[in-house]
């Protein structure tokens, strides 16, 4: 029962929501319209209960004008609405019996005969100041006591029975109003409670994919809508992430003939210096001495090691090695860098670290050396004298750590800015450098599942900022 109720979409739930809601407010209305028509019958049917006691109390005045003053026409009266009583009773007996009972009701009719029977016995032996007065009188007023009674009994029930009524015609919308408003809350909370986790759920898988890691959500909620958009967004995020790797490739297959051209043209170089090289060593080899010699052949090593270097750079980015992630300290890996870059700071530069020890990233320590190696080594290059170089980093709430690492030297022309992570691309001098070290770099932060930005103005200083995944504190 329970699995069927969890199968049940979103929708569904929140249209049997609002229906038990709908029909609890229809069964409400309909009780205050019963209710108020009860109501209304009740006053309706009070007024001959009125009638009655009104009667009656009419009766005993007259009859005390009788006693009192002596006037025959009193007792006429008084049996007209003795005639009125009997005539109410007789009408609406099943009425009066709800509020009395049979035997009651037998009783106020012999009452009514009695008083009837004292009445014309009053108005045949009436002799004013006569002594059989007294006792007639004391009859008349103990049957009329107890037709009062009744009445003011039956009307005092009656009157009752309609505040009770009233009471329950103003407490059942009130509790009415009070249960639809609780299920409208459990409803508003419901769909709060379900479709703000559900949003959350895709927040944080948006900002995943933002990120560059493509993990599907695993945790899916019971219901069937809600969970069909998250096992969309899952299909979305692995497509994405297939296709990002296919766009990848196709970026590396498109930049390859650029590849090619600088290897061409960087490897040529090296090669045309040893083949001049030999060449001459070859003509001065009978008369050449060996100082001549040496140094020749150490022009071939270094062009040698040049091509080597080129090489193995080529190799190092062709080769998909499996990264080796591991909880690391950032201020760490800036520290390490620096040092092995201690012997190419300039004595004039000055470098500034603000890096919380606490910071911890998920890298692979000795590519992320190598990428923080290539900008901390540029910034150096780009500063002539007196400079400094800033390195920050700020760890955010989403789970990610920004490095800036900034520098005041000559800055990089704004129409270089799109080439500046394109292989063989550089601004140095012929000779200074291959044009792969940015190159490098970028590969190895994406493959981190991180960002890489530049902001460069001339003569301002060039800032380079880098978004790595953080270690949750545990």
């Amino acid at each position: 029962m329970f699995g069927t109720l969890y199968s049940i979409s979103l929708r569904r739930k929140v249209i049997i929501g609002a229906a038990v809601v709908y029909l609890f407010m229809t069964a409400t209305i309909l009780g205050s319209y019963y209710s108020m028509r009860s109501l209304e019958d009740k006053i309706s049917y009070l007024e001959n209960v009125s009638k009655l006691e009104e009667s009656v109390l009419e009766i005993r005045r007259f009859e005390k004008n009788y006693f009192l003053y002596g006037n025959k026409d009193s007792l006429t009266t008084a049996l007209y609405h003795l005639k009125r009583v009997e005539a109410l009773i007789a009408d609406n007996t099943a009425k009066i019996e709800s509020l009395s009972s049979p035997g009651q009701i037998a009783e106020f009719k012999a009452s009514l005969a009695e008083y009837g029977q004292l009445l014309g016995q009053c108005s045949n032996s009436f002799v004013k100041d006569s002594d059989g007065k007294p006792d007639c009188e004391s009859a008349m007023r103990k049957t009329g006591n107890a037709m009062a009674q009744f009445g003011e009994t039956v009307a005092k029930r009656k009157r009752d029975s309609i505040k009770e009524t009233m009471r329950a015609t103003v407490t059942l919308p009130l509790f009415g109003l009070i249960v639809v408003g609780c299920g409208l809350v459990a409803i508003g909370s419901f769909l709060f409670t379900k479709v703000t986790r559900s949003l959350l759920l895709l927040e944080d898988g948006t900002t995943r994919i933002a990120q560059g890691a493509f993990k599907p959500i695993e945790t899916l909620p019971a219901e069937r809508d809600i969970r069909n958009i998250l096992i969309a967004f899952n299909s979305m995020a692995l497509q994405l992430q297939d296709r990002e790797e296919q766009l990848v490739q196709s970026k590396k297959l498109a930049s390859l003939g650029t590849m090619l051209a600088g290897v061409a043209h960087e490897v040529n170089n090296p090669l045309s210096n040893i083949s001049s090289a030999c060449e001459i060593l070859l003509e001065e080899l009978d008369e050449a001495d060996k100082e001549f010699q040496r140094k020749f052949l150490k022009n071939i090593l270094v062009q040698v090691e040049k091509a080597r270097t080129l090489i193995l750079n080529l190799l190092e980015f062709s080769r998909a090695k499996e990264l080796n992630l591991e909880s690391v300290s950032l201020k760490g890996i800036v520290e390490r860098t620096l040092e092995s870059l201690s012997g190419e700071k300039p004595t004039d530069l000055r470098v500034t670290v603000q890096i919380d020890p606490a910071i911890r990233v998920h890298v692979d320590r000795g590519k992320m050396e190598q990428a923080f190696t290539n900008l901390i080594s540029n910034a150096f290059q780009a500063i002539d004298g007196d400079g400094e170089v800033k390195i920050r980093a700020l760890a955010k709430k989403d789970g990610i750590v920004k490095v800036r690492i900034s520098d005041s030297g000559k800055g990089i022309p704004e129409e270089n800015l799109p080439k500046i992570f394109d292989p063989f691309f550089t601004t140095k001098d012929v000779g200074k450098g291959t044009g792969l070290g940015l190159f490098i770099t970028h590969d190895i932060v994406l493959r981190h599942k991180g960002m890489i930005q530049v902001k460069s103005s001339p003569e301002k200083g060039t800032t380079f900022t880098i978004q790595l995944p953080a270690v949750e504190n545990s």
